[in-house]
């Protein structure tokens, strides 16, 4: 594909702000660099043992830069010092702490750094800080597999390298073995046997290469020996010590130290390479995608940065707000960082019980990801529109891993069967890749696994985690997920997996399995109160649940409790994307189109969360397009900064929350998650004067697609008139069909809504 730039001096790259939500966010949104959807995201960490792990942009020290940051996967921590060794990290404080650092407190102190803000920067492929208390300045970049740093000391001393294999990550995890070998002067090859509650049992396996010779000490931390706890997590604890070692084992919390003899001021370039199928899987991603650089650092961050501004530069936007081009290029990235590859250059990947296997087709890659709960309406539309390269290696995957396995996973947390979320919502992305043309996968083996799993109940995997719909049990004895059981939101998500493979059936001419799954897809109807007009809770004998407050946020007893999903009964009783007509017509259309306000207005709808993302765009099919678009410019106003402290309203799941400011600001969504026979997106109201989405030559036909906006600011949010390649353009809905053909949307903006426009939409 030919990517034509036009941005002066300033590439897409440049207007990405990597620090962005990093403050009191989750382990997997870092600042340091990857590639898209790369296995090796190599980043500072600094926080102690919280839920969260990793970087905190509040907190002025950093104890290591570790090489993955995927959901529940950690591993390889390298700290570069001078000077005297310690053996423990050190307590955090928040920036710029006076205590944060050696020349701190000696007793809270440990190995970490502090650092100064300014000297602090990074951009797609590249990071960079100077460490304050070893001056040292830190350098990283990586490609898919490997990292390099580049660790430049500016004062005479002793080098070391601290190899930290039991760091504070996401998860609660122990270190059940490590293992290092000094494999020739100037490397080191070895594993780190871990285990969680989501990724379960894994192992890193590493080769790490220095530019120069050194020698390796192994270390184990003991017991704690009841210190003063004022002082640190760390303080006081025997450390056992394996000098010079050619090869050391241990477990817990333990690591190595590489040492350097006294140098002048100089480089040290240490290049890594990681697998999770084997140490010679390491030697292999390291030999093919970084020895080839040599040890040219300055090459790695170029060509990191050509390919995120070839990926970035699938979408040209143009405005003078620089502003919302920052948030814009900012969620672009975001939208590729957070999963990550699971398997080696050569395609081999360890599966769910821990068996070295070679993918069925060849060229499959698979991925570990969080749960793509919620992730129709923000990652997949953006995927298949942008990269649809992406999305269809994304939907191999998923395939790969039924036929490893035996069920699609939902969460493939280190390609296991995380029990995250519920329902199935990852097989959106299969089907509405078939739906769009985008079909290089065996899409017969794709049909039959989702069938499986929509027909059996999910169940405890043998190799640990759980399979499938933790309720489909109940769901298909009852019509519905009773409060004895679990959460009646199920109910509704499960409707419309149920509706979207229906759809999938349909395009097949699988006839009776598509009338059969369109049927259950109303089961939404069961948990209707006609007298309330909510979605209730209810009994396995019928009876409602009471009492009843349909603004009561939230499951008893976890995720999979009675109640609503990170919801209440406000937002589900519009969780019915397969049939909002339906469901207006139970609840009534003047009802409907109220509560939806209200609920907008008063906050009873989470706009920044999976379950409500759809809320603004309902008003195209309830006769008030014009509310759409006043909403969804809301929310791309008021919802989204790039600020460290705030990003995002909430948890931004690994570009899920990325993807949806992209898609509102370009003024596109899919209600219905793009699964329809016939898929198309929705219009919102665009924040650009024009947009230029790079079509890909290899699935669509088309070259360019144009969004224009005429008198476009951010009082003018309305949609005057419209115009698609010339012609009027009545409907608030573009059909995908058409728009992958290349032309151009023109919208005509204005301050006051236009009641006339789009209001006959009966799609």
């Amino acid at each position: 594909m030919t990517v034509h730039i036009a941005y002066g001096q300033n590439s897409p790259a440049d207007y990405v702000n990597v620090f962005t939500g990093t403050s009191n966010s989750r382990w997997m949104l870092f600042p340091g660099p990857s590639m898209p959807f790369g296995m090796v995201k190599l980043s500072p960490d600094n926080q102690d043992n919280v839920w969260n792990g990793g970087y905190e942009y509040t907190i002025g020290s950093i104890s290591g830069f570790s090489h993955l940051h995927a959901m529940s996967l950690g591993g390889l921590s390298i700290m570069p010092v001078s000077g005297r060794v310690e053996f423990h990290r050190g307590q955090a404080k928040v920036y710029p702490g006076p205590a944060d650092g050696p020349f701190g407190n000696m007793w809270t102190a440990g190995y970490r750094s502090r650092y100064e803000k300014k000297t602090e920067k990074g951009s797609p492929g590249y990071y960079s800080v100077y460490l304050y208390d070893y001056d040292i300045l830190a350098e990283l970049t990586c490609t898919d597999r490997c990292g390099m740093m580049r660790f430049t000391w500016e004062k005479e001393g002793e080098g070391h390298l601290i190899v930290n294999f039991a760091f504070p990550q996401e998860e609660k995890y122990i270190v059940e073995e490590a293992h290092a070998e000094h494999t020739a002067p100037d490397e080191i090859t070895g594993y780190i046997k871990q285990k969680n509650q989501y990724a379960q049992d894994y192992t890193v396996y590493f080769v790490i290469q220095l530019n120069r010779p050194m020698t390796m000490d192994g270390w184990t931390l003991g017991e704690y020996t009841g210190a003063d706890t004022n002082y640190g997590t760390d303080w006081r604890r025997p450390v056992d010590i394996n000098e010079k070692a050619m090869n050391f084992t241990s477990s817990g919390d333990c690591g190595l130290v590489l040492n350097m003899p006294t140098f002048r001021k100089g480089e040290v370039l240490v290049r890594t390479g990681i697998s999770f199928t084997g140490i010679e899987g390491a030697r292999l991603n390291l030999e093919t995608e970084m020895v080839p650089f040599g040890w040219n650092f300055d090459k790695v961050v170029n060509a990191a940065r050509e390919t995120w501004n070839k990926l970035l530069g699938r979408v040209e936007v143009s405005t003078s707000n620089e502003a919302s081009k920052e948030k814009f290029y900012t969620g672009l990235y975001r939208s590729y960082t957070g999963k990550g590859l699971m398997n080696d250059v050569d395609g081999r990947y360890t599966d769910m019980c821990e068996k070295v296997r070679t993918p069925a087709r060849p060229g499959t890659n698979v991925y570990t990801s969080d749960a793509f709960w919620g992730a129709q309406w923000n990652l997949f539309p953006l995927w298949t529109l942008v990269t649809p390269e992406y999305a269809n290696s994304m939907a191999s995957s998923f395939v790969e891993l039924a036929d490893a396995g035996g069920w699609v996973p939902e969460a493939p947390t280190g390609i296991e069967y995380a029990p995250i979320m519920g329902a199935q919502h990852q097989n959106a992305l299969i089907i509405s890749c078939y739906q769009k043309g985008i079909r290089d996968f065996n899409v017969e083996d794709a049909f039959n696994a989702i069938y499986h799993d929509y027909t059996h109940p999910g169940e405890d995997y043998p190799c640990g985690g759980f399979a499938g719909n933790r309720h489909m049990g109940p769901y298909m004895k009852y019509g519905y997920v009773p409060e004895e059981y679990g959460p009646v939101s199920n109910t509704m998500e499960y409707a419309w997996d149920d509706w979207a493979f229906s759809q999938f059936a349909l395009s097949l001419g699988k006839k009776k399995d598509y009338r059969f799954f369109l049927e259950r897809s109303e089961n939404y109807r069961n948990v209707f109160d006609p007298e309330t007009k909510f979605i209730r809770r209810k009994h396995e004998n019928g009876n409602w649940v009471t009492p009843f407050d349909p603004r009561a946020n939230g499951t008893e007893g976890g995720w999979n409790g009675p109640g609503y999903m990170e919801g209440n009964a406000w937002i589900y009783s519009f969780f019915v994307p397969q049939d909002v007509k339906g469901m207006m017509k139970l609840m009534g259309k003047e009802l409907f189109n109220e509560r939806l306000e209200t609920g907008i207005d008063n906050g009873y709808f989470d706009l920044g969360n999976q379950p409500s993302l759809e809320i603004p765009f309902l008003f195209n099919y309830s006769g008030k397009p014009w509310l759409t678009q006043k909403y969804s410019r809301m929310v791309t106003a008021d919802l989204i900064n790039t600020s460290p402290m705030h990003g995002w309203t909430g948890e931004e799941d690994e570009g899920q929350m990325s993807a949806m400011y992209v898609l509102l600001s370009m003024g596109l969504f899919e209600v219905n998650g793009g699964c329809s026979v016939n898929p198309g997106y929705d219009i919102g109201s665009p924040v650009f004067d024009r947009v230029v989405i790079h079509l890909s030559d290899k699935y669509y036909s088309g070259k360019d697609f144009i969004i224009k906006t005429i008198n476009n600011s951010p009082e003018n949010k309305y949609i005057m008139k419209a115009e698609l390649n010339g012609k009027p353009l009545k409907q608030p809905f573009i059909p995908n069909s058409q728009l992958v053909k290349g032309g151009e949307l023109i919208l005509t903006m204005g301050s006051e809504p236009n009641y006339t426009w789009g209001v006959n939409d009966d799609r």
